[in-house]
């Protein structure tokens, strides 16, 4: 059995999705938040909120170091509103690296976003969100509100730039075929379409859209990649890629969960 039949057999026989719990936390930060990540204050109005962030190498002491002098961090705007304590408006999301960090904050950093995205948009104002549509041989992403939008679509919310992203998701398709996996993506102007992939695959990136996860399977996969494919200096960057594009989509999971609550 070589190394891509193991991966497969392994995957259908202990794949479990991670336990995703995405809430509000009753103390938005604790002592074991010492790595890097996003530190952020939503402003909302009725009808639309804007993300202010701040980019930690050190969360805990960015953390303390802002409640006691948040007029040092005027970008994070937490002085504008005096009907609760900055502690309560300062969140906090921990990341796997400052460049995650700096990703989420050069896309999201003082935009301002329609809280009900569907109702304020329309086909000749598509909105900023990507979008997940499940299908019986796969599922696509959709860069912009489209017509076929409907009950098996999902929002993934504002995930990068579209045309960065379409590249990747052809490089990715070309090292998996040429590793002998099965995987064709179908580019579309607005749009890409995963079909007749292998299932694993399907599974695999469904999960890194829907929920920003990235699998130990997703990560054994890279590594059999590039035992097979040695010669592919862009294997790195991809994989930094998907790496970011998980951190936005959980990053953005939970700023809906800020606002919901």
């Amino acid at each position: 059995m070589d190394d891509i039949s193991f991966l497969v057999d392994q995957t259908y026989k202990h794949f479990e999705k991670l336990p995703l719990d995405f809430k509000e936390e009753e103390s938005p930060v604790d002592e074991s938040f010492e790595g890097a990540g996003i530190l952020y204050h939503i402003q909302k109005s009725p009808s639309v909120f804007a993300i202010r962030t701040f980019v930690s190498d050190q969360l805990n002491l960015d953390y303390q170091n802002i409640l006691s002098s948040p007029e040092d961090y005027p970008s994070l705007r937490l002085l504008e509103n005096f009907d609760s304590d900055v502690s309560s408006r300062l969140k906090i999301f921990p990341l796997e690296s400052v460049a995650q960090a700096e990703v989420i904050h050069d896309l999201l950093h003082n935009r301002r976003f329609p809280v009900n995205e569907e109702m304020m948009c329309n086909l000749s104002d598509p909105g900023f969100s990507w979008w997940l549509t499940k299908k019986n041989n796969g599922f696509s992403i959709s860069f912009k509100l489209s017509s076929e939008i409907g009950k098996e679509t999902l929002k993934l919310g504002p995930l990068g730039d579209r045309e960065f992203a379409q590249k990747n998701f052809i490089l990715l398709s070309e090292l998996v075929s040429e590793a002998g996996l099965e995987m064709n993506i179908q580019n579309e102007t607005n749009r890409v379409q995963f079909a007749d992939c292998e299932p694993f695959l399907l599974e695999e990136l469904n999960d890194l859209f829907e929920y920003g996860v990235v699998t130990e399977t997703l990560k054994d996969l890279f590594k059999i990649l590039a035992k097979k494919l040695p010669h592919k200096a862009n294997l790195e960057s991809l994989w930094f890629f998907l790496e970011e594009l998980a951190a936005v989509r959980r990053f953005w999971i939970q700023v809906q969960v800020n606002l919901d609550s």
